[in-house]
Parts: C-alpha cells; sequence; structure tokens
C-alpha cells in the first residue's frame, strides 16, 4: 500500500564499505546554477541524478543552488567528474567540492569505530 502509492519509496542497507576494505572518496559538490526559463532548477536536477557518480542531490538555500553527494574510487576521479562532467554544463556557473575525511553518522547510522577511535590529544 505506502510503497504503490509513493509513501515509501525504498529500502537501503547502510554498508561501511572501510570494512570491506573498499576504498571509497565521497564528497559534497556546491553548485551555482542559471535556472532555467519557466523551469527552474528542476530540470537541472533531473539531469544530474542521472550521472552515475551522483548518490543525492538537493536544493539549497544559501549562496549555493544545489548540492550533490558524489561518490568516487578516487580523489582524481571526483575532481575529472567535477572538471569534465559538471562544470561543462552551460548552466553551471560555479562549484565548490569538499571531501568527506570521516564518517561519524549517516543516514541515522553513528559509525561506532569512528567516533572512538580518535587518537589525537585534547589541545
Amino acid at each position: 500500500m505506502f510503497e504503490e502509492d509513493g509513501t515509501i519509496l525504498g529500502y537501503k542497507t547502510v554498508v561501511n564499505k572501510e570494512k570491506l576494505g573498499e576504498e571509497i572518496v565521497n564528497a559534497m559538490i556546491e553548485l551555482k546554477i542559471t535556472p532555467q526559463h519557466d523551469r527552474g532548477f528542476g530540470n537541472v536536477a533531473e539531469l544530474l541524478c542521472n550521472f552515475e557518480e551522483v548518490k543525492s542531490v538537493f536544493l539549497m538555500s544559501g549562496v549555493y543552488d544545489l548540492a550533490l553527494m558524489i561518490e568516487g574510487r578516487t580523489m582524481r576521479d571526483i575532481a575529472f567528474f567535477v572538471a569534465e562532467k559538471l562544470a561543462t554544463l552551460e548552466y553551471v556557473t560555479s562549484t565548490a567540492t569538499h571531501f568527506v575525511l570521516r564518517k561519524y553518522k549517516e543516514d541515522g547510522i553513528v559509525y561506532g569505530d569512528a567516533v572512538n577511535d580518535d587518537k589525537r590529544g585534547m589541545i
């Protein structure tokens, strides 16, 4: 019932890929966009959703219009994605890339090891 009416959009498993030995790089990319006439940001967001690297797309308030969460094998892969796929789109006027250094909590799930294994001393 809830699946049919669109209330439940899907189910997912959150996997700590570090425990599997996989090296994955995550980044948040902020985009300034020139909205399309009579379409706003919707068409641009829909296009961005089609890129395999893009895991999430958000319309934002503030300086940037859209925020993307993307995933790549290396920082170089992400840099290539931004330079060759995002920055070349005619309606993208600027980007800002933020690499995820460590995950403490994602989708409401706390990464227990990540919270307690910071070995740096107190300052």
